[in-house]
């Protein structure tokens, strides 16, 4: 999507402004040991390599003025966008968004919209977590820091962007500054629309039934997006860190299609039906939310032991998902339709107590207890149109009450030091995990526990030729409640979808390898390699359900490996530009 107001950064070459200065980094929220920081970049762009991830300073970006986060994440190599919009990392959507360390309560591409280029300091790749961080996410986490104010008094930005399509994005923020004591508001608006060709061809033998159709048309999609917080820190010197804050907004997402539908059905060659219908296929889901959260950190000793408490709960009072189909005749009567509801509430709360024990300058131990739980309470109903009455009527025999809960139990621990040039840290996730779905579905109850381990390691050698490293963590992709859900919903008249009460997690192995050199006068090189081998895949799979119409259902589709090749150079022929030219190169994608 081209932004009206934003400059987007070319793929492959950029030329960039030098800065005069850098303003070192402030302390990150989300945790890590200390280890040597290796600053690869000119002056104006900064990339820091730590241990486990990359960390890339925002404002050193040509979008730094206007746009969103997903703006920003463009400039990175292996970042790209699908033809919905929305944003793919190493060809996977699978990543957890933190802002400031804690989870949004948005998911991907769409918390990910919600915050301005402008207020973003830095952001964090980590494609191999530690054992600390949640094992959600084949492809790991993104965590953007964003910019506080920091000096006495009151402070304030506004943000605005736009784009050709219709879409837009603001955002107003204030802090005020006192003593110990800072407290900050925003309110955060978007709404991100797209377009898209459709075109489809589907053959189905049913009953000995040949019916053929073929879709043309155009599909949209609408996201909308009203979030506001309010938030109060109090500080005692460097010891203790106490902050709360209070979310609560709307979303809104939108999407459909409208195309003309030719349908051709036959039967021991005979042709029962030849005609060309109007299509308009809606899907609707809107969400009302809250979300408290409150952190403590208390730094012990001078020595750099720390005691961290943090608490996140959010509750979604209102959630309403509504498809419908629609097919008229070319004289304008109705000849297909359905409507179906599905209202429900949920909440989910994150509570974690960690210990940092400092043991020796370089070297740091880190041990915890996270619960994460989640409950969806609700209600699905559908009505099919009686071509005879006329009408709608609802079917009885599908509504289906649920109440479904997933409960995570996690210990875990790491340990981080270095060794002259030898960097490395290791770590281990046990998670117990508790699915429960009560569903008036017959043979649709389910309680099913499952015990996991996560293990992670990384490693990096500093030699004079450059840095050389490599990172493992296994993670897991767990299904969400609507790809266990055994009942039919629509796409559009002639796709059904059903979800499977019995599918499996996936698990992901992760192995990456890099490495890094900086050049005096601001030359640099990077280059990594990864590969992820998942297994029991979560995929859809089509087969014939009724004459002309196919039935998505939700499988483990067995195991997968994706690898890729990375790289970027940054040059500074010139005093005053840097040169930056970054090429990803996908190998290989495809089942084992």
């Amino acid at each position: 999507m081209k932004r009206l107001f934003v400059l987007v950064l070319l793929p492959l070459a950029t030329l960039e402004m030098a800065a005069q200065d850098t303003k070192p980094a402030a302390a990150d929220t989300m945790r890590e040991a200390e280890m040597r920081e290796i600053t690869v970049g000119g002056q104006r762009r900064q990339v820091v390599y730590r241990l486990d991830r990359r960390r890339i300073d925002a404002q050193q970006t040509l979008t730094a003025g206007g746009g969103t986060a997903v703006d920003v994440l463009r400039t990175i190599p292996s970042v790209q966008t699908d033809a919905d919009g929305e944003i793919t990392f190493r060809g996977s959507s699978n990543f957890l968004v933190y802002i400031d360390g804690k989870l949004s309560p948005l998911e991907g591409t769409a918390a990910l919209r919600q915050i301005p280029a402008a207020t973003i300091r830095d952001i964090e790749l980590l494609t191999t977590p530690g054992a600390r961080y949640r094992a959600d996410g084949d492809v790991g986490i993104i965590n953007i820091t964003t910019l506080k104010g920091d000096s006495e008094g009151l402070s304030g930005m506004l943000n605005a962007s736009g784009s050709t399509l219709g879409g837009w994005s603001a955002n107003g923020q204030m802090n005020y500054q006192r003593g110990r004591n800072r407290w900050w508001a925003n309110m955060q608006s978007n709404r991100y629309r797209g377009v898209s060709d459709f075109r489809q061809e589907k053959t189905t033998l049913v009953d000995n039934y040949l019916t053929t159709s073929q879709a043309d048309g155009d599909r949209f999609r609408t996201e909308r997006a009203y979030i506001g917080t309010i938030g109060w820190q109090y500080a005692v010197e460097d010891r203790h860190l106490l902050s709360v804050d209070l979310q609560s907004g709307q979303t809104k997402n939108r999407r459909g299609g409208d195309m003309d539908y030719a349908e051709l059905r036959q039967m021991d060659g005979i042709t029962l039906n030849d005609a060309t219908y109007d299509s308009h296929d809606r899907y609707m889901l809107e969400k009302e939310l809250v979300q408290l959260s409150a952190d403590y950190t208390w730094h012990i000793n001078a020595r750099g032991d720390m005691l961290s408490i943090a608490s996140r709960n959010r509750y979604d009072w209102h959630s309403l998902e509504y498809t419908e189909s629609n097919m008229f005749d070319r004289s304008g009567a109705r000849y297909e339709g359905t409507r179906g509801y599905e209202e429900e509430h949920h909440w989910d709360c994150d509570e974690q107590i960690d210990y940092h024990l400092q043991y020796r300058p370089t070297g740091a131990v880190e041990a915890g207890y996270q619960y994460v739980t989640y409950s969806e309470i609700g209600d699905y109903r559908i009505k099919y149109w009686n071509r005879d009455a006329q009408t709608f009527e609802w079917q009885d025999d599908l509504y289906a009450p649920f109440d479904y809960h997933r409960q995570v139990h996690s210990l875990f621990a790491s340990i981080a030091d270095h060794f002259g040039a030898l960097e490395a840290d290791a770590g281990l996730r046990m998670d117990r995990v508790r699915d429960e779905m009560t569903i008036e579905v017959a043979g649709a109850d389910r309680d099913r526990h499952r015990l996991e381990l996560y293990p992670s390691a990384h490693l990096a050698y500093n030699t004079r030729v450059g840095t050389f490293g490599t990172g493992y963590a296994r993670r897991t992709n767990r299904p969400g409640i609507w790809k266990m859900e055994p009942y039919i919903t629509y796409e559009d008249y002639y796709t059904k979808k059903i979800g499977n009460p019995d599918i499996d997690p996936e698990y992901i192995h992760s192995l990456e390898v890099s490495y890094h050199k900086s050049f005096e006068g601001g030359h640099s090189l990077h280059a990594a390699a990864y590969q992820r081998w998942r297994t029991d895949v979560v995929d859809e799979i089509r087969v014939a359900y009724e004459p002309g119409i196919t039935l998505d259902s939700i499988i483990n589709a067995g195991d997968q490996i994706d690898r890729g090749v990375e790289m970027s150079i940054v040059a500074k022929p010139f005093r005053r530009y840097d040169l930056e030219c970054r090429r990803t190169e996908l190998s290989f994608l495809g089942p084992l």
